[in-house]
């Protein structure tokens, strides 16, 4: 299995490195893409736009650095390009979905493993909650345990996905989930024009792009987890529902894409010296008044990660027992058989 060592040290010392140096003439002049595993309108793509205006200043003089949205299957699709099809040349490097983190232990041939990818940091984790719309008349797990529930998701290594398919497993609601939406914005209008009447979400992705759905209580909360927020301690924890430690298990395993957040990575086999420029650039970026202050106007957070706490989270969240992974795959109709057409 692959280490990565490194910390806010090792970032540190990479300023003086001479392959750091080298990386950094590299990317003078040159144009560098971030890709963004969704459609525009969301936060994630909020997130990159932010990373985009200011890592180029930290990579090199007139590197100028764009998003590219490649919304698809839930993010598999970008991270699939990344590693298997993006240059690598170090002008390519892409946010996670998070909801991808842990797909590579629950379906067969993702086309991806995390605990390879070559890891820049994290600008934030995030709080994520499940939300319906004020107009659906369901306020609680209980009343989504009466009738069904529509939701809306990109694709099934979504965590808006994800999470409403495990409480249906679960705490026995009964959330019908609708695929196929390009991305969080899609998600919040198919929400308001009554198409479907919830979804998953990260709390600052309602104050980031829809600030009305929590201010005037658009969105009604049912359930919330990942890290804690003062300003969300009425919504219920979802952890406080589940009955077994099997379940709880499992919900550890889901929880990484809320722990970990909105992380970067870069292709695998970057020439020497690039992905450390790299990483020292996104650290510096991540740390810069000018991008914390845009991310605040943004309601978006910025508790940055290094890739050695990433890769640590990840780490932890694949070492629990594999028939917790069989158990949530089956849960989430991941790995079936599909049936042989009769002639």
């Amino acid at each position: 299995m692959k280490r990565l060592a490194i910390s806010a040290a090792v970032v540190a010392t990479m300023a003086m490195s001479g392959t750091a140096v080298q990386a950094d003439d590299f990317y003078k002049g040159k144009t560098v893409r971030i890709v963004v595993p969704s459609g525009s309108g969301g936060t994630y793509h909020l997130y990159c736009q932010i990373l985009s205006r200011y890592l180029g200043k930290h990579l090199g003089d007139g590197t100028k650095v764009v998003t590219q949205n490649m919304p698809g299957a839930g993010g598999i699709k970008a991270a699939r390009y990344m590693l298997n099809a993006a240059p690598k040349d170090g002008s390519y490097i892409a946010m996670i979905n998070p909801g991808s983190i842990a797909m590579p232990g629950l379906r067969k041939n993702v086309g991806f493993e995390t605990l390879k990818m070559d890891w820049l940091g994290s600008m934030s984790g995030r709080a994520y909650t499940i939300g319906v719309y004020h107009k659906s008349g369901i306020n609680t797990v209980a009343d989504a345990r009466k009738r069904e529930v529509i939701m809306g998701t990109s694709g099934k290594a979504s965590t808006s996905y994800l999470i409403p398919a495990f409480m249906n497993k679960t705490v026995g609601t009964k959330f019908k989930i609708i695929t196929g939406y390009k991305g969080g914005g899609a998600i919040n209008l198919a929400m308001q024009k009554g198409e479907i009447e919830g979804r998953g979400n990260f709390y600052t992705g309602y104050l980031g792009v829809w600030p009305e759905a929590v201010r005037d209580k658009q969105v009604v909360f049912v359930a919330r987890l990942g890290p804690d927020r003062p300003d969300i301690q009425h919504i219920p924890l979802l952890r406080n529902m589940l009955k077994t430690d099997r379940q709880r298990e499992m919900l550890d395993i889901l929880e990484v894409s809320f722990n970990v957040g909105q992380a970067f990575y870069a292709p695998n086999n970057l020439p020497s010296g690039r992905l450390a420029a790299l990483r020292k650039a996104f650290w510096a970026t991540v740390k810069d008044p000018a991008t914390i202050k845009e991310a605040g106007k943004r309601h978006l957070p910025m508790r940055s990660q290094t890739p050695e706490q990433v890769l640590s989270a990840i780490d932890k969240v694949f070492k629990k027992p594999p028939q917790a992974f069989a158990q949530l795959s089956k849960m989430l109709g991941f790995n079936k058989k599909r049936k042989k057409k009769k002639k």
